[in-house]
């Protein structure tokens, strides 16, 4: 990796600890960090060939973007949108709609970007990150788990990839992500 991709690196790393940990607070500020974060990540991953990636962050942005309004009190069934846990028709949904989502994306990915680092990998990771931020936007509690499962997958891509930075981050984010999920679960209960 280029030396200068350094500091954009360290700044994203910074934002992104930042962000997840309003998250688990469940404090709405987190998507407008967030926001920067993926900005910021943008770049550095287009940069380091990691294509689906950096493709990823403006798909975050727009997801964002839905998080921050469907958390804020613009949206007119804020009262109705507290932590709760998924439906089985919703988790079954998902499934399909990210496997369809996966093919798809994997076959457009290596076709438009034939120096992509590991596309295999880099395309699944995407998807289930995606997955994980439409989950955590309807605030399910079980987007922590995916999170945790995408983070662990991270880590040795991005070593891989000599982002040691980013590969350090991911492993502390497997951690917040469950923190995340023990923060969420005692509001649930509150909630109840």
């Amino acid at each position: 990796m280029a030396v200068s991709l350094w500091l954009p690196e360290s700044v994203g790393a910074m934002l992104t600890v930042w962000c997840v940990y309003l998250a688990a607070q469940n404090k709405i500020i987190n998507w407008p960090i967030s926001i920067l974060a993926s900005s910021v990540y943008f770049y550095v991953f287009y940069q380091n060939h990691f294509f689906s990636d950096a493709y990823l962050q403006i798909v975050f942005v727009l997801f964002q973007l839905y998080g921050w309004w469907f958390w804020s009190n613009l949206n007119p069934s804020k009262q109705l949108q507290n932590i709760s846990k998924i439906d089985g028709k919703s988790i079954i949904l998902l499934i399909v709609i990210s496997a369809v989502l996966y093919a798809t994306w994997l076959h457009f990915y290596k076709t438009i970007n034939p120096t992509a680092r590991i596309p295999e990998i880099d395309a699944l990771t995407t998807v289930i990150s995606l997955t994980a931020l439409y989950m955590q936007a309807k605030r399910w509690i079980e987007n922590w788990i995916i999170w945790v499962v995408v983070d662990i997958i991270y880590v040795p891509m991005y070593i891989y990839g000599e982002q040691k930075i980013t590969a350090c981050l991911y492993s502390f984010l497997t951690i917040m992500a469950i923190y995340g999920f023990k923060e969420w679960q005692k509001q649930l209960l509150r909630e109840q």
